[in-house]
């Protein structure tokens, strides 16, 4: 809907599909606004605070440079944002659960919103200020991943599944459907799964620039390239007989498992 229309809902998405410009908490406690503003502060000071009738809220900072989403992205910027998002969350005893898609809008007159600092934030600038509450990496596991967290453990896992199962498809609507449920099937290792638009956008994203960039043709010119840098592996000459059997392993995906998963 039109921007207009959006700003009058009571609930919006604080950012768009493709980018993230802020970072919103979900705080499930009746103390939002102490949580948020009490000193001294364990979180950057924050942009905006909405609260409902029972004191619980969102707590929001407003980013200077947005970080892509999309299958273009750099995986590196969004692995920080999900570090920052996870230290705020720790220092507001946010809801590890929240998908982080829909805010309360701080516009609309059924909450309660309390406006904060008039300033716009580096990621580096949030995560000095969160000190040593934002953690040193994310979770190794699917399971354990949770806020932007799930997102890049997502993107991460599909697009490094897609470099080379993309190869084994000739048909453009197959590989799509066979990425998103690859991707569903992912969704569900999370202790809390993200919403099903959210996975189908990632895989949508992820299928069709896959689909553009990548071919027999372009892989076989990476694997030349890589074996002109060494070809070596534990002092002996990798075969490319050997190549073509771990690509093939590699790619190898039970199609109708992951479809009959996905629509389960």
């Amino acid at each position: 809907m039109s921007r207009t229309e959006a700003l009058a809902r009571r609930y919006l998405e604080h950012s768009p599909t493709a980018l993230l410009s802020m970072i919103v908490i979900d705080v499930d406690h009746p103390d939002t606004l102490v949580r948020a503003l009490q000193q001294p502060l364990t979180h950057p000071p924050v942009s905006w605070v909405a609260e409902g009738p029972s004191g619980r809220g969102h707590v929001g900072w407003l980013l200077k440079t947005p970080v892509v989403r999309t299958d273009a992205a750099r995986l590196a910027p969004m692995r920080y944002a999900a570090r920052v998002e996870e230290g705020c969350r720790r220092s507001l005893d946010g809801d590890v659960g929240y998908a982080g898609l829909l805010t309360k809008n701080p516009l609309h007159d059924e909450w309660t919103t309390t406006w904060g600092a008039d300033h716009l934030y580096d990621l580096r600038e949030m995560a000095d200020a969160l000190g040593e509450l934002m953690p040193r990496s994310l979770p190794r596991r699917a399971a354990d991943s949770s806020g932007l967290g799930r997102n890049c453990a997502l993107f991460n896992r599909v697009r490094l599944w897609a470099y080379r199962a993309r190869l084994r498809y000739d048909d453009r609507a197959e590989w799509e459907e066979v990425a998103n449920a690859y991707a569903t099937a992912v969704n569900w290792e999370f202790a809390i799964p993200l919403p099903l638009n959210e996975v189908e956008h990632t895989a949508r994203s992820v299928a069709r620039w896959t689909w553009r960039n990548f071919s027999a043709a372009r892989f076989s010119e990476i694997q030349t390239a890589r074996g002109r840098k060494g070809g070596r592996k534990g002092g002996k000459v990798v075969s490319e007989a050997k190549r073509e059997a771990n690509r093939v392993r590699a790619t190898k995906v039970d199609r109708a498992a992951l479809l009959a998963e996905a629509r389960a």
